[in-house]
């Protein structure tokens, strides 16, 4: 049985794939405001808040638990694409890598937009679940996300 996996969920936003894709790449630090049940902190630690490189330290809740994290941020405007690296925190307890992809895509028809998370980690041990929890909390932020820039 493989280690490596790789867990993929769309959602269907009311909002432009531009607006959605800005506010994760220059406006993350809203985060905590927007989705407060799941984020409580973040700070920036090396960069700036918009470019790839930069380092940003998460504290969160998931199950119930209280986590950290720190990610390192890569950015593609042409694909409104953005990965984040996790670099340390209590997801490595159970994986040796993980790695979130957002990208927001526009809809053909011009109503709205679809956005794509892909999560690609590498377990620790087979005794280790997949991280269903992950694209649980990402399909709930990206609705509260959508729903804040509906009403900004």
């Amino acid at each position: 049985m493989s280690l490596e996996g790789k867990l993929e969920v769309e959602i269907d936003i009311q909002s432009s794939a531009d607006k959605f894709y800005n506010l994760f790449k220059s406006q993350i630090y809203h985060l905590p405001t927007i989705s407060s049940d799941i984020f409580q902190k973040v700070e920036l630690h090396d960069g700036d808040w918009n470019s790839s490189g930069a380092v940003k330290h998460w504290n969160y809740t998931l199950d119930g638990k209280a986590l950290t994290v720190k990610e390192k941020v890569k950015v593609d405007d042409e694909n409104k694409s953005i990965t984040l690296n996790i670099m340390e925190g209590d997801i490595l307890k159970e994986f040796k890598s993980f790695k979130s992809i957002e990208q927001a895509t526009a809809k053909a028809d011009g109503n709205g937009s679809t956005v794509k998370w892909t999560i690609e980690y590498e377990k620790l041990n087979e005794s280790v679940a997949e991280p269903k929890s992950y694209t649980d909390a990402l399909i709930k932020i990206t609705k509260d996300v959508d729903a804040h820039l509906l009403n900004a």
